[in-house]
């Protein structure tokens, strides 16, 4: 990834309370070249948030105790806490309701459907560490 005229490594948050699928997420996003910080709800979100300044957050929908969609709110709201512009969802649900949709068009950049292909998150790195998206 290139970001001015240095080589640069995208930070990445992944908040994803599958510790299978987190844990896989991370190994991919880093063997794709960026620096990745994978957490399994909002409180650690939150803390890691005010420790970086992440390029990126993917964040699952349905998290186990809250939802994401909240946990992206209370972030934005939260002083000290940098959010990117570039935030998404990740779901295996197709069953959301139209106002669900709509929220999460109106509060991030889109609805990432699981699972995720290589392919997609080769372009997200790309993205996040400043080429066109």
């Amino acid at each position: 990834m290139v970001k001015g005229s240095a080589v640069y490594a995208p930070e990445i948050l992944i908040i994803e309370d599958d510790d299978a699928l987190r844990g896989e997420l991370v190994e991919l996003l880093k063997a794709l070249g960026a620096t990745v910080t994978g957490v399994s709800d909002g409180a650690a979100a939150l803390a890691s948030s005010r420790a970086h300044a992440f390029d990126l957050v993917l964040c699952d929908y349905k998290l186990r105790a809250e939802s994401g969609l909240d946990v992206l709110k209370a972030l934005a709201g939260e002083s000290g806490v940098r959010l990117p512009e570039k935030l998404y969802l990740m779901t295996a649900h197709l069953d959301l309701t139209v106002a669900a949709r709509a929220e999460i068009a109106a509060s991030t950049r889109g609805l990432l459907m699981k699972p995720i292909g290589v392919a997609q998150l080769r372009e997200l790195v790309a993205c996040a560490g400043g080429a066109p998206c």
